[in-house]
């Protein structure tokens, strides 16, 4: 079967790596800190390499929240204008974590519970919940109602699979949105050109912002934020809001392309997403941040106000599934 999951203590800490022995690839969880995806290495042009970004010693000693790995926001990806909304008519404020805004989620930085972890004939598996009142009490009041989040990881031959279901385990209708926060670095290391390399994102529009939060004006994506038909990552400085996605059928495709070495990272998503957030962290050129968002960011208080901000809203025992998956090419 080839497919195998160990676990393995490090500074203290639970990691599960999942393999497939077979192609070599390898993706490690870090369940005690948001349940963070932060090495994933699949097969590129020959070789087994890194794809995903974070601190040499994350697993050991963890921090950074939202700048190492794989970051899940929820119950709200990005920021909320000055940390306070208002939902059926009574009033959150929520603990600020950026200047005055509060920053994404809850479940970023909390210990999860791991309720899987097994070889199937499909391929590794690793699977994790978090629930606000159990994993985050200490901020169960700064939000309408209680939530659970379920990811499910399956690594096989060059592909992982994240399968997440959003449930609203009460009878108070629970508002939310989700995203994910993985940093990828291009050139595919080691070395290679960043100027031969290419960013394909299917975004036709971009939301305006102010000081990092949307005004609610949605508009064409100007040259600078039109990659489309790719753009290389050298010289890249970004820190946007884009969306009008195209799904492909059904799923839309990031794709970042090492053209060196002949191969292709592809980070797809179903219609669940509707906004991407593209980031360049500072001091790092060949880092790149591709963020998938079931919403705009500060979605919350833009929905009151007539905009279409995708902000989500579940009833009573309801649930949503969404699906993103990460693979190489070549």
């Amino acid at each position: 079967m080839g497919f195998r999951v160990d676990v393995e203590k490090r500074g203290g800490r639970d990691v599960y790596t999942m393999h497939d022995d077979v192609s070599g690839a390898s993706a490690s969880v870090l369940p005690s800190y948001g349940f963070n995806l932060f090495d994933l290495r699949l097969p590129i042009a020959g070789e087994v390499r890194p794809v995903i970004v974070s601190d040499p010693t994350f697993a050991e000693a963890p921090s950074r929240a939202g700048g190492n790995g794989t970051p899940i926001l929820f119950p709200f990806p990005n920021r909320i204008r000055g940390g306070s909304f208002n939902f059926e008519g009574k009033s959150y404020a929520v603990p600020a974590g950026n200047g005055p805004n509060a920053i994404h989620g809850f479940a970023i930085d909390a210990p999860w519970d791991v309720v899987e972890h097994k070889a199937t004939p499909f391929g590794a598996v690793v699977a994790g919940r978090f629930q606000l009142s159990v994993h985050a009490p200490e901020r169960a009041d700064d939000w309408p109602t209680d939530a659970v989040l379920n990811v499910r990881y399956t690594l096989a031959d060059r592909t992982l699979m994240m399968d997440v279901t959003v449930t609203n385990p009460t009878a108070v209708a629970l508002p939310y949105g989700f995203g994910v926060h993985p940093y990828f670095r291009l050139p595919f290391p080691p070395g290679g050109d960043p100027s031969r390399t290419k960013i394909i994102l299917p975004a036709s529009k971009t939301w305006i912002l102010k000081d990092f939060l949307p005004t609610g004006e949605v508009a064409d994506v100007p040259a600078r934020l039109d990659f489309r038909e790719g753009k290389p990552i050298a010289g890249l400085e970004l820190d946007d809001v884009l969306t009008g996605l195209s799904h492909e059928p059904g799923r839309g495709v990031c794709r970042l392309l090492d053209l060196g070495k002949g191969a292709e990272f592809q980070l797809g998503f179903d219609e669940s997403f509707r906004e991407l957030v593209v980031y360049t962290p500072p001091g790092k050129p060949d880092v790149i941040s591709i963020e998938p968002y079931t919403q705009t960011t500060d979605a919350i208080n833009l929905e009151p106000q007539g905009f279409d901000a995708g902000l989500r809203i579940l009833g009573h025992g309801e649930e949503d599934v969404m699906k993103l998956v990460m693979r190489t090419v070549g």
